[in-house]
């Protein structure tokens, strides 16, 4: 793997981390569930990786894409 892998990796940890503290998960279990999301992209076979990233990178973007939608239109006026 290399450093331009693992630094993307990172990232969608670090993501996976905020969408499931997102849903109530205590601050402190924060570290271990990191953990756990990198040892599945580390341990997975090279090819499932790829999907899994794709498909994390596809999703992470629309939720954000929404949610910044959704704050847009939800300070608009009604008039």
């Amino acid at each position: 793997m290399e450093q331009q892998d693992i630094l993307t990796l990172a990232a969608l940890v670090a993501a996976f981390v905020g969408v499931v503290k997102g849903y109530g998960v205590p601050t402190k279990h924060s570290s271990a569930i990191a953990i756990g999301v990198a040892a599945i992209f580390v341990l997975v076979p090279s090819t499932v990786r790829d999907t899994i990233i794709n498909i994390a990178v596809i999703g992470l973007t629309a939720s954000g894409a929404y949610s910044y939608v959704k704050t847009k239109d939800n300070g608009k006026d009604a008039s």
